[in-house]
């Protein structure tokens, strides 16, 4: 396996990740939270698609090597 193809499946998951730890704090309603952890949320649920996209393009490219 190609070191591109692991940093490609570690930001899939790193995106999937994103996404649901947006998503718990975008419905969270109990007691005030603190406003770093709901900054943190709202930047994680608007970038959780470019991550999954650029591990997809990651795993997806191919290094071509010419031969002499």
């Amino acid at each position: 396996m190609s070191k591109f193809k692991i940093i490609g499946l570690s930001l899939i998951l790193l995106g999937v990740g994103m996404f649901l730890f947006g998503a718990s704090m975008f419905s969270y309603t109990g007691t005030n939270l603190d406003p770093v952890i709901s900054k943190l949320g709202m930047y994680s649920f608007f970038l959780w698609l470019p991550t999954i996209i650029t591990g997809v393009l990651l795993m997806c490219y191919k290094k071509t090597v010419i031969k002499k």
